[in-house]
């Protein structure tokens, strides 16, 4: 799944999260970059508590569309990332986390 990556991701707004149907499969392969995706998130979570800092956010649809967000994460644990109001985000849909 990782291969897909090279797409171009779209750049959608937080307020489409609601709508959207993410991966139910793991979309990375490597256990290194599971791990190091979990590092990120688990940063990201502690930037956007402390400073309400926001990180770029690349993920798939479950119709294996790759999309960005631009947003900050609350919460972040193995099973699921919570964004402001309430949004929840499978962590193994999470392809990258970007820091600005």
């Amino acid at each position: 799944m990782e291969k897909i990556q090279q797409q171009e991701a779209t750049l959608i707004e937080k307020e489409e999260l609601s709508s959207i149907l993410f991966s139910k499969i793991d979309v990375l392969e490597d256990p290194v970059k599971r791990r190091l995706r979990q590092i990120y998130l688990e940063k990201a979570e502690r930037l956007g508590n402390a400073y309400h800092g926001k990180v770029k956010m690349t993920f798939f649809t479950e119709d294996k569309k790759l999309m960005k967000v631009h947003t900050t994460i609350w919460s972040a644990d193995q099973q699921y990332i919570t964004l402001k109001g309430g949004i929840h985000i499978p962590t193994i849909a999470i392809v990258e986390v970007e820091f600005s």
